[in-house]
């Protein structure tokens, strides 16, 4: 009897321990009863998924996954709902957005000139006596009348206020005559290089300064303080977060928005990934400055492991905008009423310079990304890349084009190239320029030119690996956009009808969630920690209203947020 009762109780055991090395450590948090886009290389889509530590470790149907639901287990019933990676802008000037939209004078919904008017108006009559009225966001291809006030408008509205009024793409401003004359900029002042004092038909000044002639005003506009600062990074994030995104590069951050980055992430980690870009601007004293500061935030960056914060190069700017027809061309730009004589756009900086620039961070290991729209300035920016990877073959640069709107059939050659044999040469492009920018780029390319732009079909034929984002605040940060807008290719406004750009570049979906989720973790270098649901990836997650892999196209606009886990916590869950 004795020894049967051991019998029993030595299988007990075996049995016990058999059943505890097959049962699963639970999980913290397990997602299912929905459909997870995990966006890995098989582009598999599964039910259910266990997250402990803050990373994936099993993925599959809702019965395997079962397993690893213990009593701590939090469980989240996606209910039908979608999954997908957490969404990563790679290129959003994210900081500076923030503070812009805590701050300033928002005109991004100003429908007619009229409109314009009156929001600068009320402004005016808020402020005290003589304080700067400041604002952004203005964008010609949603206004009726496709151009801002004229001077004589502005100056009507000012209330004896100095006026400063930001484009939607940052790269020109509308400034009233008070602003005009503390700046000492009359209509015989000579255009700053890299930039222009717009005149109208006759030769006088309008108020609108292009690219680098905006910088008079970086010594006439107060700055914020570093409170408005830090609120506008916990703006921005709380809103980013709230769109599904996870990550982001923001590019050209001077010393001031790095501190205020840093300082951030010193109290607590970030709960989204931020790679920034450090400004080198258009000089060779000035790129010098720029490796001696890279360095600097690398060792910055090494006292704040974990907190999530990283610097991933450097910007360089080579042309201007698409939209201000100030872009680097081989023709000209179209002319219309509001831009009388265009021409071909101009260089930032004189190409030889930049090139020197090039040489240096390649030499010094530093990766570069460079802000190229017209097809002049594209062809410059890959021949330098070419020519400094040449001379110092480092792999793994990843050197970026930034926007690179209009590339020419040689600056495809070169990229594919470069990303072969060295791992740079990748196109940063913003799938929603084609819509929020639509009529404005479509008035300036012209219909040959506008069906080329944005050439992701082209890319993706070509074995070229893009990223998209959003180049907030220029156009709007949620992610559903450039879903949207890469699939659909469709401007705002209809001054042109709905496809100025046709179709024949337009990308499907699944390649469309690539370029904003596992492609756009490449250019943060974290492609082996995020931008795809694999087991060992951290467990960055968004939950939609809708599967974007299901729905008719013109869904994909209105998709919606519903939750977001960042390392496996959920930091935003809509109500």
């Amino acid at each position: 009897m004795r020894n049967g009762a051991i019998s029993c109780a030595l299988a007990l055991v075996v049995a016990t321990s058999s059943a505890a090395a097959k049962a699963p450590a639970p999980a913290d948090t397990v997602l299912h009863h929905g459909t997870i886009l995990t966006v890995d290389a098989k582009d598999r889509v599964v039910e259910a998924m266990a997250i402990r530590g803050g990373r994936i470790v099993a993925l599959g149907t809702d019965k395997a996954i079962k397993a690893f639901i213990g009593k701590r287990t939090k469980v989240i019933d996606l209910a039908g709902r979608t999954a997908t990676p957490g969404m990563i802008d790679a290129h959003a000037h994210a900081l500076g957005g923030g503070i812009d939209e805590v701050a300033n004078l928002q005109l991004g919904e100003v429908a007619s000139v009229a409109d314009f008017l009156e929001r600068v108006k009320a402004r005016a009559a808020e402020l005290p006596a003589g304080v700067w009225l400041t604002g952004s966001g203005w964008n010609e291809s949603r206004i009726a009348e496709h151009r801002p006030p004229s001077l004589a408008e502005l100056d009507a509205v000012s209330g004896g206020h100095p006026v400063a009024l930001g484009n939607t793409t940052g790269h020109y401003t509308l400034v009233n005559s008070a602003v005009l004359k503390l700046a000492g900029i009359t209509a015989q002042t000579p255009d700053p290089a890299g930039g222009r004092f717009d005149k109208d038909a006759s030769g006088a000044l309008n108020g609108v300064l292009y690219d680098s002639a905006q910088d008079v005003l970086e010594k006439l506009v107060p700055p914020v303080d570093a409170a408005t600062r830090a609120k506008g990074l916990n703006h921005l994030i709380e809103g980013a977060l709230s769109q599904g995104l996870t990550g982001f590069k923001d590019p050209g951050i001077d010393r001031i928005y790095w501190d205020t980055y840093a300082a951030a992430a010193r109290i607590a980690p970030l709960p989204i990934h931020a790679c920034t870009l450090v400004s080198a601007r258009s000089d060779m004293m000035t790129a010098r400055a720029a490796v001696d500061d890279y360095r600097q935030r690398k060792r910055e960056v090494a006292g704040l492991k974990g907190r999530n914060l990283d610097v991933c190069g450097v910007k360089i700017f080579i042309d201007g905008s698409g939209a201000g027809r100030t872009a680097w061309m081989y023709q000209p730009f179209e002319a219309d009423e509001s831009h009388v004589n265009p021409g071909t756009g101009f260089p930032m900086m004189d190409a030889g310079v930049y090139r020197r620039m090039v040489d240096l961070f390649t030499k010094e290991a530093i990766p570069i990304g460079t802000h190229a729209i017209g097809d002049r300035a594209i062809d410059t920016v890959v021949d330098a890349y070419a020519s400094a990877l040449k001379t110092w073959p480092k792999q793994g640069l990843r050197h970026s084009l930034i926007h690179a709107n209009l590339p020419t059939e040689h600056a495809l050659e070169v990229m594919a190239r470069l990303q072969k044999t060295y791992d740079s040469g990748y196109p940063e492009a913003q799938a929603e320029f084609l819509w929020f920018l639509g009529d404005a780029l479509a008035a300036g390319w012209g219909p040959q030119r506008s069906v080329k732009m944005m050439p992701f079909a082209t890319y993706v034929k070509r074995g070229i690996v893009y990223s998209d984002g959003s180049d907030y605040p220029v156009t709007p940060y949620a992610p559903r956009y450039g879903l949207w807008s890469s699939v659909a290719r469709e401007p705002d406004g209809d001054r042109f009808g709905k496809a100025p750009f046709g179709t024949a570049e337009a990308v499907d979906i699944h390649t469309a969630m690539k370029s904003h989720t596992i492609w756009a973790a490449r250019q943060l270098f974290l492609e082996k920690e995020t931008g795809s649901l694999e087991v060992g990836k951290l467990a960055d997650v968004a939950i939609w209203d809708r599967n974007p892999y299901a729905v008719p196209t013109a869904d994909l606009k209105g998709m919606r947020c519903m939750m977001t886990l960042f390392g496996g916590k959920v930091v935003f869950e809509r109500k």
